[in-house]
């Protein structure tokens, strides 16, 4: 593989706040503990986990002026000086969202502010951002949801500014913005279950309806995507694309799961890293899985070892998704 630059967009940043609260009861005084607080948003967890990684990559998207100099210092010490900060500040503030961890019940509960409101000035600078870091020989990341001010059609736009510099583009923005990505000819789409029957139409409650569907919203099934990843949580995911078709697992018993939040940009970012590195979809998709395992398994909120996913590649089921429906 040649070189590919990776800018990721975060337009809804925020700060997570993660406590561990035994017995969490609605309405009650409880003790609990914090365990983690660190600045985050999709996209700015998919840039700090691919620098964990080993990858170089951009981090752009915008900020509250508040909280600038803390997102900036955080992403250059713990993504080693591999991300590039390049957000834009707006007025307002950064949100904060709230994890509520229940060891005992085995929950997990998540409370998500709305974020900043911004304006249409906003809206053109952070466009044309975009516009001047995208290029050939890059991949355009949009992670996370939009803020109030940004609409449907400002985020239809600022896809169109990567696909006419060349750009590949990869969505993973949340069912605010299905509508949006329909008919759009994007290179890749992670989707959750709740998200992918939203822009299918379909169920996908069942392995096999998540493959129906995935293929139904793919180009090899007559959609705009070229390649789709849809997670099903525990169970793996399946990826459709035109050169792979695949079911992936990795099995780890529920007592060694920590902390879920965070997963599915830990997937991303290793599927993004090894498929630039090795050019290999099937690689790709196992090293993304065994990442979001790893962050998974993790005690420390927001971070893997990346010791261990060497191990969790090795132990992934991979499928073929033809001999698994028997189709």
């Amino acid at each position: 593989m040649g070189m590919t630059r990776i800018v990721t967009v975060t337009l809804n940043p925020a700060i997570d706040k993660i406590v561990e609260a035994p017995r969490f009861n609605v309405g009650k005084h409880l003790p609990a503990r914090r365990i983690g607080l660190h600045p985050a948003g999709k996209g700015i967890n998919v840039a700090k986990f691919l620098a964990m990684l080993g990858s170089r990559c951009v981090a752009t998207g915008l900020i509250g002026r508040d909280e600038l100099s803390r997102f900036e210092e955080y992403l250059e010490r713990v993504g080693d000086r591999r991300i590039t900060t390049q957000l834009l500040v707006v007025r307002g503030q950064t949100r904060e969202n709230i994890t509520i961890v229940d060891p005992v019940m085995d929950t997990e509960t998540h409370i998500r502010e709305r974020g900043f409101k911004v304006h249409r000035d906003d809206v053109r600078r952070i466009t044309s951002k975009i516009g001047m870091l995208a290029r050939e020989d890059t991949i355009v990341v949009f992670a996370g949801s939009m803020p109030e001010g940004v609409t449907p059609g400002d985020f239809r736009s600022m896809l169109h500014r990567c696909q006419d510099h060349g750009a590949q583009i990869v969505v993973d923005a949340g069912t605010g913005l299905i509508e949006a990505l329909r008919d759009e000819p994007v290179w890749m789409v992670k989707l959750n279950a709740e998200e992918l029957a939203a822009m299918s139409g379909l169920p996908t409650d069942s392995e096999e309806q998540t493959i129906e569907a995935a293929r139904s919203v793919s180009s090899s099934g007559g959609g705009a995507v070229t390649h789709v990843i849809a997670t099903r949580g525990a169970e793996g995911a399946c990826f459709i694309g035109p050169d792979i078709a695949v079911l992936a697992r990795i099995f780890v018993h529920p007592g060694l799961i920590a902390n879920t939040v965070g997963c599915g940009d830990a997937l991303l970012a290793g599927v993004l890293h090894e498929w630039c590195r090795s050019g290999r979809w099937r690689d790709a998709l196992r090293y993304g899985l065994a990442t979001a395992t790893a962050k998974a398994v993790s005690r420390t909120p927001g971070s893997f070892d990346i010791a261990e996913i060497a191990g969790f590649c090795e132990t992934a089921m991979m499928e073929d998704i033809v001999a698994a429906t028997g189709k």
